[in-house]
């Protein structure tokens, strides 16, 4: 016999011994019966106390849901603030201020805006007349600018034609104004004759008349101007004596002396009245 049978062999011994026999008692299957249904009960009872509290804990959830949802809904919205180029193309467009041509007189009046006095401050100021405007063929014709004084329509500087000798004197401008004239007398200037050579004041009709030396017309004709620029300043002139005339104005004229080179030798302002 071999080893393998020999184990059999005593396996089988083992096994038929009558301790190892275990008996079931009578109530057994009874007793199976109750654990069985204990156990069914117990499945039952864990599935419903589940269900419940999972409907508990989906309530609860919904409520923080809610207050979360009507805590959210409650806050303000953030305003949304305009961008640049938003704020760029919803602008309406401001047409740029035009600006005036050098030496007209709204581009004065820009340049100068700037610590002038406002119009209430200046309203009791006297502005100086302005001075004549050249005329339309010192316009369009190529006359010479000229520098200087003026010897304009109505006189020269505080002195104008009519204005009486003690008028005269009082403007500080006459040189010997301690003797009043006589019939006509000529007087010079206390500034000189770089404008004016002389002034000629009657006794009874006032300043008659300037013979001009430096200053010139508001037509730019002065003494040494060509006799080309004379015509074309005074379409209108007209011969008197040996020279020419134009009329300044206000009943009073310009007498002109041409030389023999063409050009103007002597210019005068002469009043509606002379000497």
């Amino acid at each position: 016999m071999t080893d393998k049978d020999d184990l059999d062999a005593e396996l089988r011994r083992l096994f038929d011994d009558d301790r190892l026999d275990v008996r079931p008692s009578a109530d057994a299957p009874a007793r199976i019966l109750t654990g069985a249904r204990r156990a069914r009960r117990r499945r039952t009872a864990l599935t419903a106390t589940g269900g419940v509290l999972s409907a508990v804990v989906l309530v609860g959830a919904g409520l923080v849901l809610g207050q979360l949802r009507s805590t959210h809904t409650d806050t303000a919205a953030p305003v949304l603030q305009p961008t640049v180029s938003d704020t760029a193309s919803s602008a309406p467009l401001t047409p740029a201020p035009l600006v005036p041509p050098p030496g007209s007189p709204s581009s004065g009046e820009a340049s100068g805006s700037v610590g002038q006095s406002s119009p209430s401050q200046t309203a009791g100021r006297a502005s100086p007349p302005p001075a004549a405007p050249p005329s339309s063929a010192t316009r369009s014709l190529n006359i010479p600018l000229v520098s200087g004084p003026v010897l304009g329509p109505n006189g020269y500087s505080k002195l104008v034609l009519g204005m009486s000798f003690a008028d005269a004197k009082q403007t500080g401008l006459l040189a010997g104004a301690d003797t009043p004239p006589t019939g006509c007398a000529d007087y010079t200037l206390t500034e000189g004759t770089a404008g004016v050579r002389n002034v000629t004041i009657s006794d009874t009709l006032g300043i008659v008349s300037f013979e001009a030396s430096g200053a010139h017309t508001p037509e730019r004709i002065r003494v040494g101007s060509t006799k080309d620029e004379l015509e074309a300043a005074y379409p209108a002139l007209g011969k008197s004596g040996g020279g020419y005339s134009a009329a300044a104005g206000s009943g009073s004229s310009y007498l002109f002396m041409v030389d023999d080179r063409n050009r103007v030798a002597s210019l005068l302002l002469v009043g509606p009245a002379t000497c």
